[in-house]
C-alpha cells in the first residue's frame, strides 16, 4: 500500500467525508494526473502546492515563492499571488493535491514486478533481477520496451485508482473530461 506524501487534506478542514456525501465535481483529468502522479521529491525543484477548486474543477499550481513561479513556469509573481490569497481566503473551496514521494514511485514497480502482470516467467524474472533499487537503472537494465511499457500501463492504472480513492475519501466524486 502506498503511504500518501504532503497534505491528505482539504485546505481548512481534515474530516473525511463518508460516500454518502460525495459532491461531484467535473475535473480535468490530464491536469489532475499532473499534480497527484508528479514525483515531489524530484519534479518540483521549488516549494509548490497544488489544489483542487471544488467548485470549479480547476486544478491550480501555487509557488510558495512568488519569483518562482515566473522563473519555473512563466506565471507571474502577481498571479501567483493572487491563486494563493484566493487558496487562503476560502480554504473550504480548495482540495490540496499532494502528489507522490520518491518512494511511492519505487513502491508502484516493486507492486508491478510482484504483480501477475505477465505469463512469461523469463520476462518476469528478468524485470525483477533487474531492479536494485533504481528506476532509471531498472529500466536500463531490463532493456526491453515491452516489459517497461507494462509497467508504464500498470503505473497509470494504480495511480488513477489512487487519484479516485483520495478524491472519494475527500468527498469528491470526479466526473473526468
Amino acid at each position: 500500500m502506498l503511504v500518501r506524501s504532503g497534505a491528505n487534506r482539504r485546505v481548512g478542514s481534515k474530516a473525511k467525508m463518508g460516500h454518502s456525501q460525495l459532491r461531484r465535481v467535473i475535473i480535468d483529468q490530464t491536469m489532475f494526473s499532473m499534480a497527484f502522479e508528479r514525483d515531489v521529491d524530484f519534479q518540483d525543484v521549488c516549494p509548490i502546492s497544488t489544489y483542487l477548486d471544488l467548485e470549479s474543477g480547476e486544478v491550480e499550481w501555487i509557488y510558495e515563492n512568488d519569483e518562482d513561479a515566473y522563473m519555473e513556469a512563466g506565471i507571474s509573481p502577481e498571479e501567483n499571488s493572487t491563486l494563493r490569497e484566493r487558496t487562503n481566503a476560502s480554504p473550504q473551496q480548495y482540495l490540496e493535491i499532494p502528489g507522490l514521494d520518491h518512494g511511492d514511485h519505487h513502491e508502484l514497480l516493486r507492486e508491478f514486478l510482484d504483480s501477475d502482470w505477465t505469463e512469461n516467467m523469463e520476462d518476469h524474472t528478468r524485470a525483477r533481477i533487474a531492479y536494485s533499487g533504481s528506476i532509471g537503472g531498472w529500466k536500463k537494465s531490463v532493456n526491453d520496451d515491452r516489459i517497461v511499457h507494462a509497467f508504464y500501463d500498470y503505473r497509470e492504472r494504480k495511480t488513477q485508482q489512487l487519484a479516485e480513492e483520495f478524491l472519494r475519501e475527500h468527498g469528491v466524486e470526479p466526473e473526468w473530461k
